[in-house]
């Protein structure tokens, strides 16, 4: 049996040499998902051959120091920081608002009359003024009163002001405001497929209830971020964050805007993966190992799993403190971003841990580089696959 083996390794070793030789020589022809790991790794020697046409890359091996550093320091968008002050609430009257004004005075009535019965007695005068609508200038006009401003009052205090006015007129008034039609203070909640103007109510509404109001969701609240626009601040949450967090549940004001969005963001995944495609995920977020299995893992038959990439654009001053005056030196500003690879091995059972602290961003690239014993084989069923077909047919035609 050594024998055999001997001999036919011996007679292997030509057809081997040749293999070799012939692989060097078409390797770079050979059907490929992307650059060999050898090839990312030496991104910059391409760089600095070409610099014109080639920009410099920043290349960071993953650790357990860097994991952590990046898990503690990525963005964490929340609502609780904007308040539940009730400035801008809603039972305060704004241009726009229509207003019904209900106004009481006790018999005798002086100002706006009243009958008196034969023992001297009579009923209280009342009269309803017509709805009107609070001009741009924040008043509405009374009688008697001449134009009142209501912009910026509640219901309550335009009361105390008109009948503090009438006293010195009419006999014991009493006045009751309502606002009949709330324009001024409304919130915008845009769903899918419907969106609704929401009125506020002195019940105080908050965000939970604005998505309500459109009926919620149809989507796993997993893939849902809620996009909150308050004046010039623009915050997004994932919808469970919102649930599980009664602190971001905040008071709503006038002109808020909230937006349902499913799986805003996004990552693309390349290479030796299960699927080459992108994926959305929500303002929640995932980390590299959550990432790398929403694509499918890695291909046991074509994987390098030391060579797991990640690709982005990444702002100069989140980078480590070496790095940062590295680019400086270059002319490099601090609020310039960089292209940066960060760097992984599988192999190393600890970066299994590192996975976990490790945040994936919008339009982050991940890229599984193919294993050299792929590329050898590939080349093999090109080279062979024909001879194989054609002994086939042959063998076909003689029967």
């Amino acid at each position: 049996m050594f024998v055999m083996t001997t001999r036919f390794t011996t007679k292997m070793l030509p057809l081997c040499v040749a293999v070799t030789v012939l692989l060097s020589a078409c390797g770079a022809y050979l059907p490929a998902s992307g650059p060999t790991a050898k090839g990312v790794n030496e991104i910059n020697v391409s760089a600095s051959e070409n610099p014109a046409a080639l920009p410099k890359v920043e290349i960071i091996d993953v650790d357990d120091a860097l994991s952590q550093q990046l898990y503690l320091s990525q963005p964490k968008q929340s609502l609780a920081d904007l308040g539940n002050a009730t400035v801008g609430s809603a039972d305060v009257v704004n241009a726009g608002d229509v207003l019904e004004i209900g106004i009481w005075e006790s018999p005798p009535a002086l100002l706006f009359g009243g009958a008196l019965n034969s023992m001297g007695s009579g009923t209280a005068q009342h009269i309803n003024l017509p709805p009107q609508m609070v001009s741009e200038s924040g008043k509405v006009s009374v009688p008697f009163l001449g134009a009142i401003v209501v912009r910026g009052k509640t219901p309550e205090q335009i009361q105390k002001d008109i009948v503090s006015r009438l006293k010195r007129m009419a006999n014991q008034p009493q006045a009751l405001v309502r606002v009949a039609q709330n324009h001024s203070a409304n919130v915008t909640v845009i769903g899918a497929g419907k969106s609704v103007r929401m009125p506020l109510t002195p019940h105080r509404e908050r965000v939970l209830d604005a998505i309500a109001a459109v009926g919620g969701t149809n989507s796993d609240v997993r893939d849902v971020s809620v996009q909150f626009t308050r004046q010039n601040q623009v915050r997004t949450v994932s919808l469970e964050d919102l649930t599980e967090s009664p602190s971001q549940n905040i008071y709503l004001r006038p002109n808020d805007v909230i937006t349902l969005k499913t799986n805003p963001l996004s990552f693309t995944a390349f290479g030796a993966l299960g699927r080459n495609q992108q994926f959305r995920f929500s303002a929640k977020g995932l980390n590299l190992g959550e990432a790398l299995s929403t694509a499918g893992g890695l291909l046991d038959n074509r994987a390098d799993a030391s060579g797991v990439f990640v690709f982005r654009h990444q702002p100069l001053y989140a980078l480590p403190q070496q790095a940062q005056q590295n680019w400086l030196a270059q002319g490099y500003r601090a609020n310039m971003e960089v292209p940066v690879v960060y760097r992984l091995n599988l192999r190393n059972a600890q970066s299994l841990f590192w996975l976990q602290r490790f945040p994936i961003q919008d339009k982050d690239m991940i890229y599984v580089a193919n294993a050299p014993a792929s590329e050898l084989q590939k080349f093999l069923h090109l080279i062979f696959s024909p001879i194989v077909g054609g002994a086939n047919s042959v063998q076909n035609l003689s029967h």
